[in-house]
Formats: C-alpha cells, sequence, structure tokens
C-alpha cells in the first residue's frame, strides 16, 4: 500500500512515518510538506513525473499557502483523481472542520492525537479501514521520500 501523507509539521509525520513502519506489512509512506508538493506528487508534475498515484492521502488542514481544505477540494474535482482515498489528519477539534472536510469529500477526518500509544491506535485504526477499503492492495516495505 501506498500512502502520501502531506503534513507540514516534520516531528507529526516523523512519529507517524515510524508508527507505520512498526507495523506488520507497513505501508509505503511517501511524505511531502505542503499542499503545492502534495498537488505535483498527485498530478505526477515537476519533481513528481516519476511517482505512482497512491492508494491513501493523508492530509493536514492547518497548512502555509495553500490548505488542506484547497487541497482537497482540487483532488475531489479532479474525476482521475476523486476515487483516492483522502484522511483528514489535524489537530482542530472544532466540528465546523470536520463537517467541512467530510462536504468537500473526505473519506474520514481525525484529531491528532497527543500520546503515543493514542498515535498507534490511530495508525492501527487506519490500517483497519485502509484494508477493508482496498482489499486488493498488498503491502511490502516502509520508505519516507
Amino acid at each position: 500500500m501506498d500512502i502520501l501523507l502531506v503534513e507540514d509539521n516534520s516531528a507529526d509525520a516523523y512519529l507517524l512515518t515510524e508508527v507505520f513502519a512498526r507495523k506488520k506489512d507497513a505501508p509505503d509512506i511517501h511524505w511531502v510538506t505542503n499542499g503545492y508538493h502534495a498537488l505535483d506528487y498527485v498530478f505526477q508534475r515537476r519533481d513528481y513525473s516519476y511517482t505512482q498515484r497512491p492508494d491513501i492521502i493523508l492530509l493536514d488542514l492547518n497548512m502555509p499557502r495553500i490548505t488542506g481544505f484547497e487541497v482537497l477540494k482540487e483532488l475531489k474535482d479532479d474525476p482521475s483523481l476523486a476515487t483516492i482515498p483522502v484522511v483528514i489528519l489535524t489537530t482542530s477539534r472544532d466540528p465546523l472542520d470536520h463537517s467541512q472536510c467530510k462536504a468537500l469529500g473526505a473519506d474520514m477526518c481525525l484529531s491528532k492525537p497527543h500520546a503515543l500509544n493514542e498515535f498507534e491506535d490511530m495508525v492501527q485504526r487506519l490500517l483497519n479501514w485502509a484494508s477493508l477499503r482496498l482489499p486488493h492492495v498488498t503491502n511490502e516495505r516502509t520508505s519516507v521520500h
């Protein structure tokens, strides 16, 4: 399984990739630090022309320059990308943010946990959900790009 992690906070990105890496059949994690790189990645433009489309996108909401809301809208407005599941990971606990994400087409909206064990629980929930959503996808190794 290939996961595109869109996260501007390097500590959160590192923690997530480490937690994923400890899982059996860990997915390949490809990390980009902003929404522009995320769009280049999925549209296979510029430095990302060689990439495969991810099986799942984990998208932070609060990023500089282009927000997760804007990235989500662009992804879901493009018929060739709209079927890629998008899971929002956010520090926001505001129900309106979560509702707006769902209205824009997010498959799931999760508030980022504060404790390591909660991160592990969240990652396991994501993997369980992905195995049901993407049963055809196999996992081989983890890499960070």
